[in-house]
């Protein structure tokens, strides 16, 4: 049903022009990404503040979007919901797929209530599925194996379900060699997207 090519991008030489973090937030939230309530950016950073405006939005991007194991009292390990960076070499029994969904479930909420969720993998086989409640309707959706490998296909199901629900939001991706850089942005921002940093693909064309 999903062909995805494995493709990684090189990345160019640091920009002579560096673009301080403030810019960096301030353009990233005129296209719906922003960090949560009462989360400050140094909490976050992995890097010096100088690699960040070297490398503008690549470096702030992933550090937006990775788990993290405390950021603040009560609430999930991620900064945002609408970026996320994983490793996507991840996939090995069953429950894995699972985990990736509940973060994918925390994402599109309120739009999709995703609920229910359960998966099936053997890898060996060559046999993965996926199934969940969206908004009360059952799904359940036959993934490609690809080693251990999480499998892009999940983005254009969730694209495709926003797109139903009426939602702007889709999922781009880009796979930034060893990691997956995830955000969820109205389908309108993505060429403004793409004029900061030119690394994303979109997960479906609806």
């Amino acid at each position: 049903m999903f062909s995805f090519f494995k493709i990684k991008y090189k990345f160019s030489k640091p920009q002579q022009v560096r673009i301080s973090i403030e810019e960096q937030l301030t353009n990233l939230g005129k296209l719906g990404i922003t960090l949560k309530r009462k989360i400050e950016i140094r909490d976050i950073l992995d890097f010096k503040i100088r690699d960040y405006e070297e490398r503008p939005y690549i470096h702030l991007l992933m550090s937006m979007g990775r788990e993290r194991d405390s950021i603040e009292p009560n609430s999930d390990l991620y900064p945002t919901n609408d970026v996320w960076c994983f490793d996507r070499e991840c996939i090995e029994d069953h429950g894995d797929y699972v985990q990736g969904l509940k973060r994918i479930a925390v994402m599109v909420d309120p739009t999709i209530s995703v609920t229910d969720i359960q998966d099936y993998v053997d890898i060996e086989a060559g046999e993965v599925w996926i199934a969940f409640k969206a908004n009360g309707t059952n799904y359940r959706y036959s993934l490609s194996a690809q080693d251990d490998w999480l499998s892009l296909e999940i983005f254009t199901i969730f694209s495709e379900l926003l797109a139903a629900s009426g939602s702007r939001k889709r999922f781009f991706f880009a796979d930034t060699g060893n990691e997956i850089l995830v955000v969820l942005i109205e389908r309108d921002q993505f060429h403004q997207l793409n004029k900061l940093i030119n690394i994303f693909i979109p997960s479906t064309q609806a």
